[in-house]
């Protein structure tokens, strides 16, 4: 799956911009999800073949199949949302720069709504997962099923969407989808699979959680 920038859009960049831009964390998260979705639609297609790939039983083409139907609709629907939320970073930033070009005291009240309502303020549903692995002992991963019915015991609304307490395994992956966090395919000890969230990839999303 290819990442962007690519090296011609990075040459390109310098050549046509040579002023650096600040990437904003709204546009980045729509071009992860589209690219995500891309990349789900290409392993369905390749999971409908009517030929088996070597070693794979139908059941689990099968099992396959549905999880990858289940990440592409959550994905799909998280892409409708993005898509139909105001970037509400770059619109925080030019309000701040009327009010120094007029310097008029700043609305708070006003900000701190649209500032509440942004994917990347401090406190979001990538802070709550951490929480949760710090509370069982920081494991490498935790099923998504175990993460979520931990999570349910918080209170208020995960990411201004859902109450905590209503949180199922696929609101979770909405939730954590801008941040590009999704499950790993992970087999347990008895030798059974489930999908599973690595802290990895927790720390490395809270690492780019502000604007």
């Amino acid at each position: 799956m290819t990442q962007f920038p690519t090296l011609i859009d990075q040459v390109a960049t310098a050549v046509l911009a040579p002023v650096a831009a600040t990437e904003n964390p709204h546009h980045r998260a729509i071009l992860d999800v589209f690219t995500e979705i891309q990349d789900l639609d290409r392993q369905l297609v390749a999971l409908s073949a009517a030929t088996l790939p070597d070693g794979v039983s139908a059941a689990e083409q099968l099992e396959k199949l549905t999880d990858v139907l289940v990440e592409r609709m959550a994905a799909g629907a998280e892409l409708n949302v993005l898509l139909s939320t105001p970037c509400c970073c770059a619109a925080a930033t030019e309000d701040d720069d009327e009010d120094d070009a007029q310097d008029v005291p700043d609305e708070t009240e006003d900000e701190d709504a649209d500032f509440l309502s942004c994917p990347s303020r401090p406190k979001t549903i990538v802070h709550a997962c951490l929480d949760v692995f710090a509370v069982v002992g920081d494991p490498d991963t935790m099923a998504s099923a175990d993460l979520v019915l931990c999570l349910r015991d918080l209170p208020g609304d995960a990411e201004g969407r859902w109450p905590y307490a209503d949180l199922t395994q696929v609101r979770l992956a909405k939730l954590l989808a801008p941040y590009g966090v999704r499950t790993r395919d992970t087999t347990g000890h008895d030798g059974r699979r489930y999908k599973a969230y690595r802290r990895t990839d927790l720390l490395d999303a809270r690492a780019g959680c502000s604007c």
